[in-house]
């Protein structure tokens, strides 16, 4: 996390964010597009039930990271996020994921055009029987996709915790799954 986020900041930065809901809703309704109203509530419905589950990961500094990284200065992307499956206990992991998800997400930043329309899904998979999936796809303009290739070939962002699953890096888009191990 580049800043500490006091209780006040929180607050101001979700009621922007509930602000503008509001402000979609409202003009939506004016319109009598009533569809359009139901699919904001939907989508608000979904993003919070995928927070609780990241905040029930036991990883709080990384859920953290993640639920304000859109409120931070200076991203060059957009982060959305979901969470698929029952919940676990990722505890043991979450240093592992912090430091990761810092260089990847630094070197995104320098590689990415400023002022793209630029975007990352993470989706993390935490399916019964399986080991926990995590994969970043971005959509946008890379400047330099060398700088992801090299966070993604670098063998030594791969440890006994996590294993690299498949990757495919292009100008335009990418994605890199990887699995978290016992």
């Amino acid at each position: 996390m580049k800043d500490e986020w006091n209780i006040l900041q929180i607050l101001r930065h979700s009621r922007h964010d509930w602000l503008n809901v509001m402000q979609l809703i409202k003009g939506n309704l004016a319109l009598k597009k009533y569809d359009r109203v139901e699919e904001i509530i939907q989508e608000v419905v979904n993003q919070s039930q995928h927070e609780s589950k990241l905040s029930n990961l036991s990883i709080p500094n990384f859920a953290n990271e993640i639920l304000v990284f859109n409120w931070e200065k200076g991203n060059h992307f957009q982060l959305e996020f979901e969470v698929i499956g029952e919940c676990q206990n990722l505890n043991l992991f979450e240093n592992r994921l912090q430091k990761w998800f810092h260089q990847f997400s630094f070197a995104l930043n320098e590689s990415c055009e400023q002022y793209g329309d630029n975007h990352l899904q993470l989706t993390i998979e935490l399916l019964e029987d399986e080991f926990p999936r995590f994969t970043f796809d971005f959509q946008g303009k890379l400047t330099n996709d060398e700088k992801i290739k090299k966070i993604v070939e670098n063998e030594n962002n791969w440890n006994e915790q996590m294993q690299l699953v498949e990757s495919y890096i292009s100008k335009e888009e990418f994605y890199v799954t990887f699995k978290l191990i016992n």
